[in-house]
């Protein structure tokens, strides 16, 4: 297992608010008992975020990392990232990591497999909320945004069941080893679904932390037979659970791949985690 590099941990104050009509009382997974308020944390070994490799590294053009999906199961049940070369997406679920191809196709991710970027959360939510008459990516980040106690937290979330219409898109090997992010990422090809039953497993990284996880939300999607998936550009669905979790600790760890550990890295704003999100 690769040494973990870097370990800071975020402390955020939680305000009490007052709950919508659309929040349900439920008892959460693993035996833990459901805060209804939302005010308390799990302690700190069931609520950090296993990134590996920062987001800065894409930035710099650097897509090739030495993680393997079984080291990536040994952080977390559920995850979002993407294959070297940037060769297709990630999602884990349930402990089980897959690859997405360009066309969303999807397949159990082999052994040997190994990624630039990987972000995992052993998920264990304390609040489930109940989100209705969403029509668009827009719709679902504002819905959310009204559960999160602190503005600096990360948040994980879990959605199960069937969704009216979902935009995605997969990513597809780069040629040039050095192009930008950016310039890559107005050469993704998006896809739609209608009617599609599954699970979407997302992050909210705030602003100030972009260059360590990519910021804002961001969700990858796993059809329910096993057949599809993507990254989510867009969203419509009747009404719909959603399970979150408040993460305030990250463990960073540095990939160990030659072009990492020589590179010069240049900061920069990161891209957020939808083309709308970033203007497009």
């Amino acid at each position: 297992m690769k040494k973990i590099i870097l370990l800071f941990s975020l402390a955020f104050i939680a305000s009490c608010g007052n709950q919508t009509k659309k929040e349900v009382v439920s008892t959460s997974e693993h035996g833990h008992s459901h805060d209804k308020d939302g005010n308390h944390l799990a302690p700190h070994t069931e609520n950090t975020i296993h990134q590996y490799a920062p987001t800065v590294a894409l930035l710099n053009s650097i897509y090739e990392g030495d993680i393997t999906p079984q080291q990536m199961v040994q952080q977390g049940t559920i995850g979002i990232g993407t294959v070297n070369h940037l060769a297709g997406e990630l999602v884990a679920v349930d402990g089980v990591v897959y690859t997405i191809d360009a066309e969303g196709g999807i397949a159990e991710a082999p052994n040997d497999l190994e990624s630039p970027n990987m972000t995992m959360i052993n998920f264990q939510p304390k609040k489930t909320i109940t989100v209705e008459s969403i029509t668009s990516y827009e719709d679902l980040t504002k819905e959310l945004q009204k559960y999160s106690t602190s503005k600096n937290s990360f948040y994980a979330y879990r959605i199960k069941g069937e969704f009216k219409y979902l935009k995605m898109a997969s990513a597809h090997k780069v040629e040039n080893e050095d192009v930008s992010l950016f310039e890559y990422l107005d050469t993704r090809v998006m896809y739609t679904r209608e009617n599609i039953k599954g699970t979407l497993v997302g992050l909210f990284t705030p602003d100030y932390l972009g260059n360590i996880v990519i910021p804002g939300m961001h969700f990858h999607f796993l059809s329910e037979d096993i057949t599809l998936g993507g990254h989510l550009e867009d969203i419509k669905f009747d009404k719909l659970e959603v399970e979150i979790q408040e993460v305030n600790q990250v463990n960073l760890q540095l990939p160990e791949t030659e072009k990492f550990r020589n590179k010069d890295l240049k900061q920069g704003a990161a891209p957020k985690a939808t083309a709308k999100q970033n203007g497009k």
